[in-house]
C-alpha cells in the first residue's frame, strides 16, 4: 500500500511538471504588429556629459611660479567630462487595457487598468575601453564599444510603473493625477486568464527577482509581466505611463540652487482615451498622441504630455575632432501661449550686425561658464539663419549656436510635432 502511494505521488508530480511544460509551450503566438517592441538601442549622448567644473571643489585661479594656472589643481578641474557605461534592455507591450473585476464576497465591480509586458535583455551597452589625452574629444573617437561582451552580464529588471494622466475636476477644469502599480495576485490571475492561461505573468516584485540571461536571438523567451493600476479616475485622458528601471543612463543638470543633480533616463509611453465614465472596460485606450491641426489642441497636447521644447545647443567648432562638438545646452523657453521664445529674440535683436556676448541671454552665458568655456564680452554673436543659427568667433576660436527641436517645433503659427510621439525618452 505505501509503495502505492508513493508511485502515484510520483505520477502526480509528472503530469505537474508535464503540464507546466506544456503550459509554456502553447503559449499563444501574436499577430504581427500586436505586439509593440522599443528596441534597445543606448544613446551615445548618454555615455557622456557635457563639459563642466568638477562638482564640490572650491578652488581660486592663481598662476604659479613654476606652473601655469592650466595646471594647477583650479586649471585641472575646469572643463571636466564624466564618462560611464550604458546598458538598456528591449522593453515590449501589449497596450494599455482596462478590466471589469469582482472579488469574491466583495460588493460592486471594480475597474482596472493594466499594460502586459516583456523585457528582454539583448547586451545592448555602450562602455569605454579607455579614455586618452583631450576628455573634449575622447568621446567621438574610437574608443567606445557598442554591445562589448566584456560588458554583457546576467542582470535584472527593477521596475517602476507610474501613470499619468488628466482627470476633470470642474465643467472645463482638469487636473493632473498619478498612480503608482499595485500588486494584487487575484487580479493578476484574472489578466492571465483573459490574456493567455499559458503565458505565466509576473507581478513586480516577481519580475524584481528574476534573472534576465542575455539573449541575442530575435526569438527569445524574456520575461512577461503585468503592472496594475486601481482607482483610476474615470474622467482620466490624455494618459502617459512612465517606465523606469529599463536603462542606467542618467544626465547630469545643474539645478536651480545651483548643485549637481541626476535625472534618470525614462521611458514614456504615452496614450489618449476617447471614452467617458460609463461602461470603461468597453473604452479602447489609443496609443500614441491625437494628431491635430487645430493649434489650442495642439498646445494642450504639448502640456498635457509634458513634451519638452526646442533646445538652444552650443557647439566648439573643432577640425581636430572633425566635427562640432558639443558643450552647452539650455531649454529655449519657447511659450506656448505665443509659440515665441525670448531668448532667440535676444539673440536675434542685432540681425545680421549681431550682438556682444554681454548682451546674450543669461541663461546661455552661463551654461558656457559652467562648461568653463570663457568668452570675451565684446565678442560679436553674429547671426546665420533667423531664429536658427548664430556665430561666436574671437582669437582662433569659433563656436556655433544653433535651435534645435526635441519633439515639437513652432510653424507657420502652429506646432510641428517631430514625429509619431507614441513614446518619447525623457529625463525625470
Amino acid at each position: 500500500m505505501r509503495l502505492n502511494i508513493v508511485n502515484l505521488v510520483l505520477l502526480f508530480l509528472a503530469v505537474v511538471v508535464c503540464s507546466s511544460e506544456m503550459t509554456n509551450a502553447q503559449a499563444k503566438k501574436l499577430a504581427p504588429g500586436v505586439l509593440k517592441v522599443i528596441p534597445a538601442i543606448p544613446n551615445v549622448r548618454d555615455s557622456y556629459s557635457l563639459p563642466t567644473v568638477l562638482p564640490g571643489l572650491n578652488s581660486s585661479s592663481f598662476e604659479g611660479n613654476f606652473v601655469s594656472g592650466r595646471d594647477t589643481l583650479h586649471g585641472q578641474t575646469r572643463n571636466i567630462v564624466f564618462f560611464r557605461d550604458v546598458w538598456q534592455y528591449e522593453f515590449a507591450f501589449l497596450g494599455l487595457r482596462q478590466l471589469c473585476y469582482k472579488q469574491n464576497n466583495e460588493f460592486g465591480h471594480k475597474n482596472i487598468w493594466y499594460m502586459v509586458y516583456r523585457v528582454r535583455n539583448t547586451g545592448a551597452n555602450l562602455t569605454y575601453e579607455e579614455v586618452k589625452e583631450d576628455p573634449r574629444f575622447t568621446h567621438l573617437k574610437a574608443e567606445l564599444k557598442r554591445d562589448d561582451s566584456a560588458y554583457t552580464r546576467q542582470e535584472k529588471f527593477v521596475p517602476r510603473f507610474t501613470l499619468r494622466g488628466w482627470a476633470q475636476t470642474d465643467k472645463d477644469k482638469y487636473e493632473e493625477v498619478s498612480y503608482r502599480d499595485k500588486i494584487s495576485p487575484r487580479v493578476l490571475r484574472k489578466i492571465q486568464a483573459v490574456e493567455d492561461p499559458n503565458q505565466r505573468l509576473l507581478d513586480t516584485v516577481e519580475m524584481m527577482r528574476t534573472q534576465l540571461p542575455v539573449t541575442k536571438s530575435a526569438n527569445g523567451a524574456g520575461a512577461w509581466g503585468v503592472a496594475i493600476w486601481e482607482n483610476v479616475n474615470p474622467t482620466i485622458d490624455y494618459v502617459s505611463i512612465d517606465v523606469h528601471g529599463i536603462t542606467n543612463a542618467f544626465r547630469i543638470a545643474k539645478e536651480a540652487d545651483g548643485n549637481i543633480g541626476f535625472r534618470r533616463k525614462t521611458l514614456q509611453l504615452n496614450f489618449w482615451r476617447p471614452g467617458d465614465t460609463r461602461m470603461e472596460h468597453n473604452d479602447r485606450v489609443r496609443y500614441g498622441i491625437p494628431l491635430v491641426d487645430d493649434v489650442p489642441r495642439q498646445i494642450r497636447i504639448c502640456q498635457r504630455y509634458h513634451l519638452p521644447g526646442p533646445l538652444l545647443r552650443g557647439y566648439l567648432v573643432s577640425e581636430r575632432a572633425n566635427q562640432n562638438v558639443l558643450v552647452a545646452e539650455i531649454d529655449a523657453e519657447t511659450s506656448l501661449l505665443n509659440l515665441k521664445s525670448d531668448l532667440i529674440g535676444q539673440l536675434d535683436a542685432g540681425k545680421s550686425k549681431g550682438i556682444p556676448w554681454s548682451k546674450a541671454p543669461e541663461q546661455l552665458k552661463k551654461a558656457f561658464s559652467d562648461a568653463a568655456i570663457s568668452i570675451p564680452e565684446k565678442t560679436k554673436v553674429s547671426q546665420i539663419i533667423e531664429g536658427k543659427k548664430w556665430s561666436v568667433k574671437f582669437d582662433d576660436t569659433e563656436y556655433v549656436i544653433s535651435t534645435e527641436p526635441q519633439f515639437w517645433e513652432p510653424q507657420f503659427g502652429g506646432i510641428r510635432f517631430i514625429k509619431s510621439l507614441d513614446h518619447v525618452w525623457v529625463y525625470r
